[in-house]
């Protein structure tokens, strides 16, 4: 599952006056788990056929999404350099993408499912997952939720729709950068390493690929994705090292999963401070 190791980002008190845009650095905890299919060297055979199946899974979703021309379908593009730096074979990309556009006939619809449930300490889980067969994807998940204590509940409320674009702005300044995506209608930008290379672009979904294309041309997207943002004032702490341990054996759960693929927290990640 690709997430960064860490999960970040406390939203900054700095504001700017323009447009409401605010720059930010290590945030809400959970916002965005960076596509929770993991850059690592799998341990295994069967560590790397799970990692596989989760790009192919992605790849088809969008390719039937967003259809097979990458001039117009940045985020299949996107994904495709990913699975490529992933090691995923050439074969296994294509038969992905003729699943996704109907090229390859198959029995399995594939489609997008949402839980939603609350973990101990008041922490709000949102859990994403692309499956053919949505009973057994909760037969998954449920016997999680209830090993570790937690109810399935509506959640997304706390929680907003935005697109999340992960650009490496290289040697850039961050001013520069910061102006750079006002002008283009950015709603808000995080600071994701200390270094200041990667930085996080938040849009509304609706100007998201018309931001990602304009931003390609002068940085390198590294991941992108329309996911949940919990909102500032759904933020959670918890304040307990057995509830933490609770919470993350059951984050570690769920990510070994096949079918999920990403994973929202409105969890304050307080060690960071």
């Amino acid at each position: 599952m690709l997430q960064f190791s860490s999960i970040f980002c406390k939203r900054l008190v700095e504001t700017s006056k323009a447009r409401g845009l605010h720059s930010s650095s290590h945030s809400l905890a959970g916002h965005s788990k960076w596509a929770n299919i993991k850059h690592r060297k799998a341990a295994n055979d069967a560590a790397k056929a799970a990692i596989s199946f989760k790009m192919s899974s992605k790849l088809t979703m969008l390719a039937k999404i967003g259809g097979a021309d990458l001039s117009k379908n940045i985020q299949l593009s996107n994904a495709i350099d990913q699975a490529k730096s992933m090691n995923i074979p050439k074969r296994v990309i294509e038969t992905a993408i003729k699943r996704g556009t109907g090229e390859l006939k198959s029995q399995d619809k594939m489609e997008t499912v949402v839980y939603e449930g609350m973990a101990p300490g008041g922490v709000a889980i949102v859990v994403e997952a692309i499956t053919d067969n949505k009973n057994r994807t909760l037969g998954f998940l449920r016997p999680c939720f209830n090993k570790y204590g937690l109810s399935m509940t509506p959640t997304s409320y706390m929680f907003d729709r935005k697109g999340m674009i992960l650009i490496d702005i290289g040697q850039a300044d961050f001013d520069s950068v910061f102006e750079k995506t006002l002008e283009l209608g950015a709603e808000d930008i995080l600071e994701v390493d200390e270094e200041g290379n990667l930085v996080e672009v938040i849009t509304d979904p609706a100007e998201f690929g018309k931001i990602a294309n304009e931003l390609k041309n002068h940085y390198k997207i590294k991941e992108m994705q329309i996911g949940f943002m919990p909102k500032a004032e759904m933020a959670a702490r918890i304040t307990d090292e057995e509830t933490r341990t609770v919470y993350e054996k059951f984050i570690a759960s769920i990510e070994d999963l096949d079918d999920v693929t990403q994973i929202y927290t409105n969890l304050k990640d307080d060690k960071s401070q």
